[in-house]
């Protein structure tokens, strides 16, 4: 008689946290590639900010570097005039790649720290110091007073996370319901 295999619930666990594993290592290789870029990047995100702040005249909540097939840049979200914008800007020669109306997700937070004294590009100062490293991304976090800058930085391969007071620039581990 041929016995036909079960899988008893350990095996089909077993076998679904191997394909968890498997996006997981999908998601570490994309965040890799992202520490790689931020490693070799000529321009800081704080030059990356003044550029787009200076080709439109808004003044910058969030930004991340970005790294695609189609190649590596950093997208700078910003408040021009009360609209969101999400200008590119080449990491490798600061050369600005242009501007475009944010949607979704690139959108929020327009107006989370509006009033508050420190800038984007200072609460990523006050993280790189602190950490030691380069920001990855950074942007605004919550609502009213407890509203602040969430800032992640690079040193030796790893990403810490930080929060940044949008009053004081007091630099504090982020929480980790705020980790990516």
């Amino acid at each position: 008689m041929k016995r036909t295999p079960r899988f008893t619930g350990a095996a089909f666990g077993a076998l679904a946290l191997l394909a968890l594993g498997t996006g997981l290592a999908r998601a570490d290789a994309g965040e890799a590639g992202e520490i790689a870029a931020v490693a070799t990047a000529k321009i800081t995100p704080t030059h990356a900010i003044a550029i787009a702040e200076g080709h439109s005249r808004g003044r910058a909540f969030g930004m991340g570097l970005e790294v695609a097939r189609s190649g590596t840049w950093y997208e700078v979200q910003l408040n021009v005039g009360g609209k969101p914008m999400l200008a590119r800007v080449a990491p490798d020669s600061g050369r600005f790649l242009g501007i475009a109306a944010a949607r979704g997700e690139d959108a929020d937070g327009l107006h989370s720290l509006d009033g508050r004294p420190l800038t984007l590009a200072g609460a990523i100062t006050a993280a790189e110091r602190h950490a030691g490293g380069r920001a990855l991304e950074a942007g605004p976090y919550g609502k009213g007073r407890a509203a602040h800058y969430d800032v992640d930085v690079v040193k030796a391969g790893a990403v810490s996370h930080w929060s940044v007071n949008a009053d004081t620039g007091a630099v504090t581990p982020a929480p980790a319901s705020e980790q990516d």
